[in-house]
Order: C-alpha cells, then sequence, then structure tokens
C-alpha cells in the first residue's frame, strides 16, 4: 500500500498493535451475530414439538445453513472473550477516572451484560436437551438467593416459553444493544465516520474472522442424531458459549449451604456492580491516581503485561470450571432414537412434584459434567 494514497490514508490503522482493536473487534462480531441471526429466523420455529426439528433442518437442509449456525456459534465465543480483554484493557489503562470515559465505562459493562444474556437466551432455543438443560437450571440458580429466591425461581418456571425466550433474544436484546452501542461510542463515531472506522478495524480482526469460519468448518455441533450420534463426553476441552454460563454453576457441584450462593451469585454480582459504577464513587480520587501513577507503574511495557495477567487469570479460571462439559454429547442418549422420554424434553419440564429431580441442583450439575457416571 502505497504512503500518502487515499487507500492508505482511509484504511491505515492508526497503530498497527492490535491490543487497541478488541472494542472493535467485539463491535463488528455482534455484526456477525446479528447477520447471521437473522439467516437462522428465516427457518427456526419456536414451539416445544419444533423448535430442534427446525434447527435440524437449518443444519442438515438448508444451504450453508451448518455453517451460518456454527459461525453464530463460534463468534459469541469470541465475542465475549474479546469484550472481556477490551474491559481489562481499559480498567488497566484507569479509564474510570477520565470524566469523558465515565458514561462509556457504565454502557460498556451493561453491553457485557447484555451480551452475556445473549448467550443465556440463545442457548435454549434449540430445545434439545442441551437447552432444556440450560433453562431448567436458570430458575434453579437464582433459586437460591435468600429472600425473593423461591418466589423468583417459580416466577422464571411459569412464565418461560421458547416464544417469549424468542422475542427476548431476538428483539428486546438486540434493540437495548443498539441504544447502549449508540449511546457507548456510536454516538460520536458519526462524526468520524463508521464506515472508516469499521473498514480500519475489518483489516486488524480479519484473522479472527477467518479462525470463526474454520472452527465453524471443523467442530461443528452435532446435530445429525439419530443418523450420527456423537459420543456421550464428546465436547471436552471444546469452548462453547455453554462455558460462559455453567462457570457459575460450578459451585453447586462442590459447595454446601451458603457458600453456593454466596460465590454462585453473591459475589459475581457484587464484583459486577462495583466495576459497573466504579466510576462514579472514585471520581473524588482521580486527580490524586493520576499523579500516583507516573514512573514505571504507567510505562506501556507494564501495562501491556498486566493485561496479559489478568486476562490469563480470567480465562484460566474460565477453563478450569468448564473445560471438563462434554458440550456436544448430550445427543449420544438424549436423542429420537432412544425413544419419546429420552429423545424429546418432557411436556411436564415445569413440574417439579413430577420431576423432583429437576430441583437438585448437585444432580443437575454432575449429569452436566460425568453424564455417563451420574444418570
Amino acid at each position: 500500500m502505497k504512503k500518502g494514497s487515499w487507500v492508505h490514508r482511509y484504511l491505515k490503522p492508526e497503530s498497527l498493535n492490535l491490543r487497541h482493536y478488541f472494542g472493535g473487534m467485539a463491535f463488528l462480531l455482534l455484526i456477525v451475530q446479528l447477520s447471521t441471526g437473522l439467516f437462522m429466523t428465516m427457518f427456526y420455529q419456536p414451539q416445544l414439538e419444533n423448535a430442534y426439528k427446525s434447527v435440524q433442518h437449518i443444519n442438515n437442509v438448508v444451504y450453508g445453513g451448518r455453517l451460518i449456525r456454527n459461525m453464530h456459534r463460534w463468534s459469541a465465543v469470541l465475542l465475549v472473550l474479546g469484550t472481556i480483554i477490551h474491559i481489562v484493557r481499559s480498567f488497566v489503562r484507569k479509564d474510570f477516572f477520565i470524566e469523558k470515559k465515565r458514561f462509556l465505562w457504565l454502557t460498556g459493562f451493561l453491553l457485557f451484560f447484555i451480551v452475556i444474556s445473549f448467550i443465556v437466551t440463545g442457548l435454549a432455543l434449540p430445545w434439545e436437551w442441551r437447552g432444556y438443560w440450560v433453562m431448567e437450571m436458570i430458575p434453579n440458580y437464582l433459586g437460591v438467593t435468600h429472600f425473593v429466591g423461591n418466589a423468583l425461581k417459580q416466577f422464571l418456571i411459569d412464565a418461560y416459553t421458547i416464544p417469549r425466550n424468542y422475542n427476548l433474544h431476538i428483539l428486546i436484546l438486540p434493540l437495548i444493544s443498539i441504544i447502549l452501542i449508540d449511546l457507548h461510542f456510536l454516538m460520536n463515531l458519526r462524526k468520524r465516520g463508521i464506515g472508516k472506522y469499521l473498514a480500519k478495524h475489518a483489516l486488524i480482526v480479519m484473522p479472527f474472522f477467518i479462525a470463526i469460519i474454520i472452527l465453524a468448518k471443523l467442530l461443528p455441533i452435532p446435530s445429525e442424531d439419530p443418523d450420527i450420534i456423537p459420543l456421550p463426553l464428546e465436547g471436552k476441552f471444546i469452548p462453547g458459549p455453554e462455558w460462559f454460563f455453567v462457570v457459575f454453576l460450578t459451585p453447586f457441584m462442590y459447595l454446601k449451604g451458603v457458600m453456593v450462593p454466596l460465590f454462585g451469585v453473591y459475589m459475581p454480582f457484587a464484583i459486577f456492580t462495583l466495576l459497573t459504577f466504579l466510576p462514579y464513587y472514585l471520581k473524588k480520587k482521580a486527580t490524586a491516581a493520576a499523579s500516583a501513577s507516573k514512573g514505571f507503574l504507567a510505562s506501556k511495557g507494564f501495562k501491556a503485561g498486566l493485561v496479559v495477567a489478568i486476562t490469563v487469570i480470567i480465562f484460566g479460571l474460565l477453563f478450569l470450571g468448564s473445560y471438563q462439559s462434554p458440550i456436544y454429547g448430550c445427543n449420544a442418549c438424549h436423542n429420537t432414537y432412544r425413544g419419546i422420554r429420552m429423545g424429546v424434553p418432557p411436556p411436564t419440564f415445569k413440574d417439579r412434584k413430577v420431576n423432583p429431580i429437576l430441583s437438585d441442583n448437585e444432580w443437575m450439575m454432575r449429569h452436566w459434567y460425568y453424564p455417563d457416571v451420574t444418570w
């Protein structure tokens, strides 16, 4: 690319450093999510009896459907990872001390919550046994909270339907995310040119797009049952959107009593709330912190190392909590070849008196991780 040409001026990134582009990468991956999701809405049927059949139709019959579906899945994984890196970098740079960036910090954390909500609502949509398990564990997860837990759990069980979950996933959450994205950076970006911004980021993020296509081709989610049945423990070590949900449920398997809601619900909620509103209760300390951050602690090398260290810790904990999860293997047993009860989620899924084991959180988690032992 010739220096000084219009192409060079238009497309040349301000810095050829990948660490500057994770926020833009997250935005572009959201666009990928939107486009692939719109494609699947053309074929998906949000009814109990047809949801998984329509997913199989997308995967096995629709031209390009398997690739699109698995691109949607893998872009969701990279979206969360890119968002976490973007947040960590903003934290290390102490963006919460900059007055102009306080509101960006707030909207950014709210966007992260919306991204996780996309993950959770999307997991239940196929309504095979994996999606059914996710739906059952959401009210169980919130049900362990004190005082309001039982009422909240019962409300979620009674209120859940696939059409409502579908509307939440494709309509309500996208509308909220569009508003937050506009407030977060698009409102200011219009002055500089959104097209120019997207073009620059698309160039630097292109390897991630290629990785999504390769992963979607090499590691698709099995959906050919009962013709092709996966192994029960298939999917260990393979990252998936499920990881970002089941990691919060691991206390059900390893802890007892008050320790379960403490580490599973209260601490994550407290950490998220404290970080979200960090700029507003630390704003008076900004001047002192700015003067104290000079020298080695403010050097680019130290900050880069700190970003890497924090990111490795977060991803390491995520891996340790989720890597044994056989996210591809549910249909090994739960497929129509094994009979109605095994192949189709029970119509009485809301009745915990008929299916009391659904409220046994430890059993549910052990069956998820070790289905060949706990069943």
